[in-house]
């Protein structure tokens, strides 16, 4: 049987706070690959921002930036592999010019298995800014049953190879584009991969198709305008550098996959590396609308005004203010075709390609959202569970408080990354981390919870939310704080920090 071998690619961005310096921000991704006669390796591709590091005068009178970097993978509670090293920044001799940004690739040797990778990067230059410290699940499988494929690394730039290094393979340099975000300003997307066990598999000399595309994310869609494919002879590895034109391309989430096909055209193995694209997008407006055509769209079905408004409604947790505006509006007439238009180019803007199968899919998770925080008298999507659940997706960690003593029934969300849809064209780089959302219930007949407090930027944020859920014994309205047990709020603190 074939085998799909997709290992997940790592992305994070690091932000370290200081009142007294900038933050220092760098990007990291990981690809994992195997050597024939020296087994699987992870090279991890990282680049800081130049002008989020502390610069200092050399020894040689120039400008230069110092990160210490530490990278240790660990099976278990064992070690596996682990390097502790100083990355350097180019020198600069000015720099009102501006701060070089500067790029690190370390290589790995590890066994097929699942590790845990811990990375800390600070400026070396600046101890008063605390480090950065994660951790997140590495896994590689590389087997000799299958043709399999390596990750795939994405390229900033490629050329032949003069004197190899750390940064060659197959006889080419290639610099890491450390990012999975294309903005308006970057044309082309480049990426690198490798093909192993074809020749143990499909025989020695033997022809294969190696074809390579992007689809969407969403629907796995293949375009039409973005595939290509080579040729090749089995070898023990066999390379694949290839590259598109993403002029364009519209915004929204794709996949680069790439397919090894035998000569019976029968797929042997893929791979796939999503990313996403802002393009050039289509400005909502509002004297455009009426020059939409939707008689061969999907929404010229949606003929009940009734079910049209409810839908419209349901759009309001991943809408941009204007939008939400509009809406309020649409919603106090009764004309069909305006409906319509609005509503199509609403999922237009997000999807351009298959707005129909984005509206489906987040309709789904509206049904899922009625059923779950419906109340009386209110849909799901109008409460503020159910809002926050379609603008910033479901909770890592939803904890559910009924029976605390003394206080309203409560939850406590944690996101570890938050991405805000109601921008729509958000850098995935730039995700909020670990933030929580507060919810309670202080009305037990409708089952009606209200967001009390949230760590997320744009959100309500209460330094007192904690005396907002101790409303029996301890009601904030009459509350004689002398009298108020000093532990009182020990407890909900700690489910706070640590959501359970």
């Amino acid at each position: 049987m074939n085998k799909c071998f997709i290992i997940v690619l790592l992305s994070l961005i690091t932000a370290l706070n200081a009142a007294s310096s900038p933050a220092l921000q760098a990007y990291l991704t990981s690809a994992t690959f195997n050597n024939p006669s020296k087994g699987p390796y992870i090279e991890t591709y990282i680049s800081i921002i130049g002008n989020t590091v502390k610069f200092v005068k050399n020894s040689k009178g120039k400008f230069q930036g110092d990160v210490d970097i530490a990278i240790k993978f660990s099976l278990g509670d064992e070690i596996k592999n682990a390097h502790k090293y100083t990355l350097s920044s180019p020198e600069t001799e000015d720099t009102t010019k501006g701060y070089p940004n500067f790029i690190d690739q370390q290589r790995f040797s590890l066994a097929n298995g699942k590790y845990t990778m811990e990375i800390s990067i600070a400026d070396k230059n600046n101890p008063s800014v605390p480090p950065f410290i994660n951790s997140m699940p590495v896994e590689i499988n590389f087997t000799n049953d299958n043709v399999s494929i390596s990750d795939i690394q994405l390229l900033e730039t490629y050329s032949k190879s003069v004197n190899p290094t750390m940064i060659t393979k197959s006889g080419y340099d290639l610099i890491p584009y450390v990012s999975d975000f294309f903005p308006e300003n970057i044309k082309q997307i480049k990426f690198y991969t490798e093909i192993y066990n074809a020749k143990k598999i499909l025989g020695e000399g033997q022809k294969m198709l190696v074809s390579y595309s992007i689809e969407t994310n969403q629907s796995n869609t293949k375009l039409n305008n973005f595939s290509a494919f080579s040729k090749q002879n089995t070898n023990e590895v066999n390379s694949v550098l290839g590259e598109f034109n993403i002029e364009t391309l519209p915004s929204g989430n794709y996949n680069v996959v790439v397919e090894v096909k035998n000569k019976e055209n029968q797929i042997q193995a893929i791979k796939k590396y999503p990313f996403q694209r802002k393009n050039k997008p289509t400005q909502f407006s509002f004297d455009d609308l009426k020059s939409i055509d939707i008689n061969s769209t999907f929404v010229k079905s949606i003929k009940n005004i009734d079910t049209l408004h409810d839908y419209i409604r349901s759009l309001r947790p991943i809408s941009s203010s204007s939008e939400v505006q509009y809406e309020e509006n649409q919603m106090k007439g009764k004309d069909l075709l305006q409906a319509q238009q609005f509503f199509y180019n609403f999922w237009k803007s997000r999807n351009e390609v298959h707005p129909e199968v984005a509206w489906h899919e987040y309709n789904e998770e509206v049904k899922k959202v009625n059923n779950e925080f419906g109340t009386f008298g209110l849909k799901g999507y109008d409460t503020d569970r159910g809002r926050v659940y379609l603008q910033y997706g479901t909770p890592n960690i939803r904890a559910r408080y009924e029976h605390e003593p003394s206080a309203w029934p409560y939850e406590i969300w944690q996101y570890d990354a938050l991405v805000d849809k109601t921008q729509l064209f958000t850098n995935p780089n730039n995700k909020q981390s670990n933030k929580k959302f507060v919810f309670a219930n202080s009305d037990l007949s409708t089952n009606r919870y209200i967001l009390i407090h949230s760590t997320a930027k744009g959100e309500i944020y209460n330094a007192i939310w904690t005396e907002r859920l101790y409303t029996h014994e301890f009601s904030t309205q009459n509350m004689d704080v002398e009298k108020i047990p000093d532990n009182i709020y020990d407890n909900i603190i700690d489910t706070f920090n640590n959501p359970r």
